[in-house]
């Protein structure tokens, strides 16, 4: 919205809310598997056992990274075009975040 592409921050805004959907299901169905447990450190080992949820976690999680052929590839490519049109410093500064938001949903 900050560089006026009003339909490219709407495409933004629907891609991203079904991708985080799709990982707080997963995240449901990880604590529902656990019966309650919510300590991330006794969930590991849960992909043999999830098998679903885990292609799940990995389908929006490659989404949100914007990782093609995803929509959040599509969208951020979009949002970044139209900041480097506006500000170098912007673009350069939107880049980086969305590298970080990358690592940060693989970690």
């Amino acid at each position: 919205l900050g560089v006026g592409s009003y339909d490219t921050a709407l495409f933004n805004v629907v891609t991203h809310a079904f991708f985080k959907a799709l990982i707080f299901l997963g995240a449901g169905s990880v604590i529902h598997a656990m019966s309650g447990e919510q300590a991330i450190r006794n969930m590991g080992g849960l992909k043999s056992k999830l098998p679903v949820t885990y292609i799940t976690f990995l389908i929006g999680t490659l989404a949100i990274a914007g990782l093609p052929p995803f929509a959040g590839f599509f969208s951020k490519d979009e949002i970044l075009a139209a900041t480097y049109q506006h500000s170098m410093m912007m673009f350069v500064i939107l880049s980086v975040t969305s590298e970080l938001t990358a690592v940060y949903m693989f970690r």
